[in-house]
């Protein structure tokens, strides 16, 4: 593939033995010279088995994103913030200054965040939660860095520097004194650069769309994605490989991303400006069924007032139904499940939501999260279910690894339509 499309081509596992945690920083004094800071987040996670797996492979990209950012010159200091003591025992030691939180305390992530900026060996902060950018290049990050050097030396007015404004993964701002001025959030990082910009009044430096900017792990749908595409990296493909996700569904999937005789169907949060396009990397017939971009940022899936004309539909002819009518319409389904649970009005634990990706049905409390799952196990097509990811970085990284297998010449050929219109 040449041209624009080059932009597009970028259950039970074996969980972490626990160690003795560490609490001191270990940065060799002068070792670094760059001035950037890296300020790396990673929670401990929940205790069910699904949000246990989810937690391990976000610790290993965590040391996989401290390992890319001790190559970047640029990057001065590494620190860690966490709550779970088997990662911070393992990334003491690696010149990075591990903060092990007490994971009995309530967390207030602006508060814990600016704590840690406001220390005066942070000079230009630069954040990343520990699932985000797994496939983030050491290019990218060395361009983020310049961006935010240069933001630096320019005295008149702030800077921040973000892959998404109000629905952030990582994101560098100077002076970092800024956080003083906004109205800190408790739960979620994603909200920081949209409110420097809007009420600390720095200006917004939003880096292009790429994989390695837009892909994180939330959901194990993110995880399989991580697993198939190459470029997953030592920490995570060592966790990832050890996993029982269900990768099955996923390569059943593949080949029609790649075929122009399939047609395929994107549910959810979609950002139809990259999928909608023509110059996209998936040639199959796309139909796109966009809903609510910003329910978790503006939160209308806490207040009730997301709505879902898709949801509407599963409402008024069931499960078994729907699934049948998306396969008339589609080979392969991507289906952001989020949006339909937030309209059917369910408040699903994590292992719910978790466990409804995994397609592990008998994991699953909540009766309606169990009928919708169990539906699309069913489907005549094959349907898969995830977060925002499914129908974004998820998405990128499988078509990629399915282009991969397709150069390869070892993903089957699409010789028809599996579904009838």
């Amino acid at each position: 593939m040449a041209g624009a499309t080059d932009a597009l081509r970028i259950g039970r596992c074996q969980l972490e033995t626990p160690a003795q945690p560490l609490h001191v920083p270990v940065v060799a004094p002068g070792a670094r010279r760059g001035r950037v800071s890296l300020v790396a987040f990673a929670g401990r996670g929940g205790d069910t088995p699904v949000e246990r797996l989810v937690a391990g492979a976000q610790h290993a990209a965590t040391l996989d994103l401290l390992d890319l950012a001790r190559e970047e010159p640029l990057i001065g200091g590494l620190i860690l913030a966490t709550d779970a003591p088997e990662l911070a025992a393992r990334a003491a030691g690696t010149r990075t200054t591990v903060h092990l939180d007490d994971s009995g305390r309530p967390f207030h992530f602006g508060n814990r965040l600016r704590e840690i900026v406001e220390r005066p060996e942070v000079e230009v902060p630069l954040y990343f939660s520990g699932a985000s950018a797994p496939l983030l290049s050491a290019t990218s990050l060395r361009e983020t860095c310049e961006r935010l050097l240069a933001s630096a030396e320019d005295t008149r007015r702030g800077t921040v520097v973000a892959n998404n404004l109000w629905s952030a993964d990582f994101f560098g701002f100077t002076p970092k004194s800024s956080l003083g001025r906004i109205d800190l959030p408790g739960a979620h990082d994603n909200s920081v650069p949209g409110l420097l910009a809007r009420q600390a009044g720095l200006a917004a430096e939003i880096l292009e769309a790429s994989l390695g900017t837009i892909f994180d792990l939330d959901t194990p749908a993110d995880l399989t994605a991580l697993r198939l595409h190459v470029g997953c990296r030592p920490h995570a493909r060592a966790y990832l490989d050890s996993c029982d996700l269900p990768v099955a569904r996923f390569e059943a999937a593949m080949p029609y991303l790649v075929s122009n005789k399939a047609q395929l169907a994107l549910i959810g949060r979609v950002n139809a400006t990259v999928w909608g396009s023509s110059t996209s990397d998936i040639p199959a017939a796309k139909r796109l069924f966009v809903e609510e971009r910003g329910m978790v940022a503006f939160g209308r899936d806490a207040s009730g007032e997301a709505r879902s004309l898709v949801g509407h539909l599963y409402q008024a002819v069931g499960p078994t139904q729907f699934f049948r009518h998306l396969a008339e319409l589609a080979d392969v389904v991507m289906f952001d499940s989020r949006v339909l649970f937030a309209h059917l009005g369910l408040r699903l634990s994590a292992n719910d939501r978790f466990a409804s990706d995994i397609g592990d049905v008998g994991a699953i409390e909540d009766p309606v999260a169990r009928e919708f799952t169990q539906a699309a196990l069913g489907a005549p097509v094959p349907v898969l279910l995830g977060g925002h990811g499914i129908v974004a970085g998820s998405l990128w990284a499988l078509t990629q690894a399915a282009w991969d297998r397709a150069d390869a010449g070892t993903l089957p050929e699409v010789m028809g339509r599996a579904s009838q219109a």
